[in-house]
């Protein structure tokens, strides 16, 4: 879940504002690495496009950017709470800090001008292809990943294959811009049964998982089979508090966070020091952050929804005919949060697990993949699986994500682990470590590896 790592703009294009050229593409480049700018954007256009009156256009736009703040501040929180836990657990089992030859900061820095490109040619494909096709008519407005696809799939090209230039600008953008384009409608088809018709579809890199669990899960629902809801789940009398989610997710995340402590005490003392607080208090505190992060995004998510889906029909309308808006993955959990509570936490458990298992056979490129992207992933995943299979889909959806998560890091770290390996430490998104691969298979077929 790429919301909490920005990179600076200035240092991104190189800072020469004496190019018209590069003001130009750090503009755009800002918009899109400030969603809340981004979406408050397509909110005006889609308004405007309505023609609504002045007043519903300023509202529309504030509350639509307003949203997306509360949203992320909600993220914010919840990443500030968990991500020490994957410190502690790498201190726990005595990892090695992360080295890399080259960094991501300085692939961003070197190939700034071409990310830039790749970003804007490929968002304007998907509009394009959106305008004129039939069948591709998702538009990804998750703007922050837009400038995160361009990044991994740039270096992809640079790294794995070689290309510079404009060669690399052009393979780069056609791939953003056709996982941009596909990866929507692939999911879509389950989307909308989700959300009920809400007027978005996923626009996230979980996708494989959540198609995965959907491929594997929706044929039980077909069949007729019934499975008990996880929304319905019951508990006896003095557990019954652990049906909402936020009283659920601080309990869990406590006795995950007093385990992983327990095993890395001189990490909670430092955290704790540095914090200043006392270290079973800053534990504590540290469940109940995140569970207080989970209950602000949720009200951003409903406040986000509301405003930008009515003022996105002015887009679907008048300027691309039949689009549909493909948005983060948070905008799905709404639709089952006891699901995602629970999912969220398998998604994280066996995602150490799984690299638990990788450090004992002393797998050789391996890092542990963030607790935060393996919870995000595992929540949206189970919503989907709750769908189709009730508690056992639910369930799947977490364990495919924390597998996914962590083998697909386990294979790309070979590969391209020496450019930017350690973005895999905080933000290893499944599409991230899986799409690349194909890229790699084009260069075993031209011979270059």
């Amino acid at each position: 879940m790429l919301i909490y790592y920005q990179s600076d703009i200035f240092v991104l294009i190189g800072g020469d504002f004496m190019d018209p050229l590069t003001e130009i593409i750090n503009f755009i480049i800002a918009i899109f690495q400030e969603p809340a700018v981004f979406l408050g954007l397509i909110a005006f256009i889609g308004l405007l496009a309505l023609k609504e009156r002045i007043e519903k256009i300023i509202s529309g736009t504030l509350k639509t950017a307003l949203g997306l703040l509360i949203l992320l501040a909600g993220v914010s929180v919840m990443v500030n709470a968990l991500s020490p836990l994957g410190q502690m657990a790498s201190a726990a089992l005595q990892l090695p800090p992360v080295s890399v030859e080259i960094g991501t900061q300085t692939v961003i820095s070197e190939l700034g001008f071409e990310i830039g490109l790749v970003m804007v040619f490929a968002f304007l494909l998907n509009v394009l292809v959106a305008r004129i096709s039939k069948t591709f008519k998702y538009i990804f407005l998750t703007g922050h990943l837009i400038f995160w696809n361009a990044v991994i799939f740039t270096a992809a090209f640079k790294y794995i294959l070689g290309l510079e230039g404009w060669a690399l600008i052009v393979a780069a953008s056609i791939f953003t811009g056709a996982y941009q384009i596909i990866q929507p409608w692939y999911t879509h088809f389950f989307d909308l049964e989700v959300n009920e018709n809400a007027g978005f579809v996923l626009g996230h890199s979980s996708s494989l998982v959540v198609l995965l669990t959907c491929l594997i899960t929706k044929p039980f629902a077909k069949n007729g089979r019934k499975f008990k809801s996880m929304e319905e789940l019951t508990f006896p009398q003095a557990l019954s508090w652990l049906r909402e989610p936020m009283l659920m997710i601080a309990a869990s995340y406590f006795i995950i966070y007093a385990v992983v402590g327990a095993l890395a005490w001189n990490s909670v003392v430092e955290f704790a020091s540095g914090a200043g607080k006392h270290p079973i208090v800053w534990l504590v505190l540290q469940a109940l952050n995140f569970a207080a992060g989970f209950a602000v995004l949720i009200m951003g998510v409903r406040m986000l929804i509301s405003e930008l889906i009515p003022a996105f029909q002015g887009i679907a309308q008048k300027i691309v005919p039949g689009a549909v808006p493909a948005l983060d993955c948070p905008l799905f959990f709404p639709y089952g949060q006891v699901s995602m509570a629970y999912g969220g936490l398998i998604g994280m458990v066996v995602m150490v697990l799984v690299s638990i298992m990788f450090v004992g056979i002393k797998y050789p490129w391996y890092i542990f993949a963030p607790t935060m992207s393996a919870w995000f992933h595992g929540a949206t995943a189970a919503v989907y699986g709750n769908k189709y299979a009730g508690v056992p889909g639910a369930i799947l959806g977490g364990v495919i994500a924390g597998v996914l998560m962590a083998v697909g890091q386990a294979i790309m770290w070979p590969i391209i682990g020496f450019a930017i390996g350690d973005f895999f430490s905080w933000a290893s998104d499944t599409d991230y470590v899986w799409y690349p691969l194909i890229v790699y298979l084009f260069a075993l077929i031209a011979g270059k590896k």
